[in-house]
């Protein structure tokens, strides 16, 4: 099943599939900000202290370990794509290395057979 963007890129099960951890990221800091909100409201609203903790707790603090989380499946995220990318640099190095060493020792070759 793929679905296609307005500029022709398409969106695959296969691309959410390799890439679970930035999805999942986003979700948890949007549940943790939902109920961020939700417990700031809940807490607004209540006069008493003692009623507030209930709100604090649930809301306060899910929601900060909803969005730390979160945060966290994107930061791994970010960290796996750049190691793929510095390995896709890496790779092109070293042909490039290999490339140069074969061009030096044909020079050097032909160099040596003038002589």
């Amino acid at each position: 099943m793929t679905q296609t963007n307005g500029d022709g890129s398409g969106l695959s099960l296969e691309t959410v599939r390799r890439r679970w951890r930035f999805v999942l990221g986003w979700a948890l800091v949007a549940v943790g900000a939902l109920l961020l909100v939700l417990g700031w409201v809940g807490v607004s609203g209540e006069p008493d202290v003692a009623s507030q903790l209930s709100y604090l707790a649930s809301g306060g603090l899910g929601g900060l370990t909803a969005a730390i989380v979160g945060v966290g499946f994107l930061i791994s995220e970010d960290l796996r794509s750049e190691r793929s990318r510095l390995g896709r640099i890496e790779a092109t190095l070293l042909d490039v290395n290999d490339l140069l060493l074969a061009n030096g020792r044909k020079a050097a070759k032909t160099a040596r057979g003038r002589s």
